[in-house]
């Protein structure tokens, strides 16, 4: 019984590498990255601070200082929350969307005094954190990259 022969061009792309499959996947591959920075972004770093707010006035606040001396040396805060434990938190920083990295600044109070003062780098759209500044009673961190997520 014979069979029939393949025809020759698919004979013909049996013989030699499957070039089209190489450019089928790298057509997806740039959709993929083009739909990823449409939808979500490109991935560089971003900050929206109050205006004036720099490390070295973010490292002059104190524990136990008041609210008029937390303003007269950050300036107003861009949102202030009262936490269900009844602490009053002020942020200095809004988070940024589509960026890949973002400083969150923070002071909490606890009956009119500060009693936590902060600084995080939030990366990969607030999925991960680190901690570059904190100072609480219970204790204090500082990194030397502060300097880099504020100006």
């Amino acid at each position: 019984m014979d069979t029939p022969e393949a025809s020759v061009p698919f004979r013909a792309m049996l013989g030699r590498s499957q070039d089209w499959w190489g450019r089928l996947f790298l057509g997806l591959v740039l959709a993929g990255t083009a739909l990823f920075y449409a939808v979500l972004g490109a991935p560089w770093s971003g900050r929206q601070l109050a205006p004036g707010l720099s490390a070295e006035k973010v490292r002059s606040v104190a524990l136990g200082m008041s609210e008029e001396e937390v303003m007269q040396r950050l300036g107003m805060p861009l949102a202030r929350e009262e936490r269900r434990s009844g602490r009053l938190h002020w942020d200095y920083a809004k988070p940024v969307s589509k960026v890949r990295q973002y400083p969150q600044v923070f002071v909490s109070f606890e009956a009119g005094r500060v009693s936590a003062v902060g600084v995080e780098l939030k990366t990969f759209w607030g999925a991960d954190e680190e901690v570059l500044y904190l100072r609480t009673a219970e204790r204090i961190i500082e990194r030397p990259d502060l300097e880099d997520a504020l100006p």
